[in-house]
């Protein structure tokens, strides 16, 4: 597999992993020096990733039934053992509790970094963008 197909399958593995994996699995990701931007919280290192992935899966993943990330146009630029990576994303889903529709979207920049021989992600900056309004409904 080319360093590129590595690196795209990283990211969709990621987005599988936030979707309904556990935090260890999303945690396992990362190199142990890593540092994830969660929309402005910064986790340095890989236990305090993995620790602010399970608050997040906790608070906002769990209420949510049916969520999907899904990447569009990932920009993925590759030099030696480092690579960086731009990928516009949609989640949706829908609330457990009210039914109501969820859409997000926002921007993943990521760098990654192979060690003996193994990509995994070094930084990781979420961000998240204003959320897309449902259409209003016109009386009938």
């Amino acid at each position: 597999m080319s360093d590129r197909d590595e690196i795209l399958t990283l990211l969709a593995r990621y987005c599988f992993m936030t979707d309904r994996g556990t935090a260890d699995e999303l945690a396992a990701l990362f190199w142990e020096d890593c540092t994830v931007n969660f929309g402005g919280r910064v986790h340095e290192g890989r236990e305090a990733a993995r620790n602010g992935f399970a608050r997040w899966i906790t608070k906002m993943r769990d209420p949510v039934e049916g969520l999907r990330h899904i990447l569009h146009t990932p920009l993925v630029v590759i030099d030696g053992d480092r690579a960086t990576a731009e990928a516009y994303y949609d989640a949706d889903g829908h609330s457990r509790k009210k039914g109501f529709a969820i859409r997000l979207r926002g921007l993943y920049r990521t760098t990654f970094e192979r060690r003996n021989g193994d990509w995994r992600i070094l930084r990781h900056e979420v961000q998240i963008w204003k959320p897309i309004p449902e259409p209003e409904k016109k009386p009938s």
